[in-house]
């Protein structure tokens, strides 16, 4: 009955120890993924500003029509490219 005891104890602390480790797991991940969250937000908000600043000097020397329609079609150039770019990393 001992050796039987001896084995469920290791077992439990077996269990223990593997479900420390994968919570100290789980909060890295958490940690990686609030941290690419906040980046994405940031570039998000980082390429408004850009294509803004943009606009507002094209509007000096076009119509503002044009001007957004510009910048339209550079913003998706960017766009596109990233998306090649990713496409081309994947292979």
């Amino acid at each position: 009955m001992t050796a039987l005891a001896d084995v469920v104890i290791s077992l439990v602390e077996l269990a223990e120890a593997e479900a420390n480790q994968l919570g100290s797991r789980l909060r890295g991940w958490l940690v990686s993924l609030v941290l690419i969250g906040i980046a994405g937000i940031l570039l998000l908000a980082g390429l408004g500003w850009l294509v803004a600043a943009g606009y507002l000097q094209l509007r000096v020397w076009l119509e503002p029509a044009l001007a957004a329609g510009v910048m339209g079609l550079v913003t998706l150039g960017i766009a596109g490219g990233m998306m090649l770019w990713y496409l081309m990393l994947r292979e």
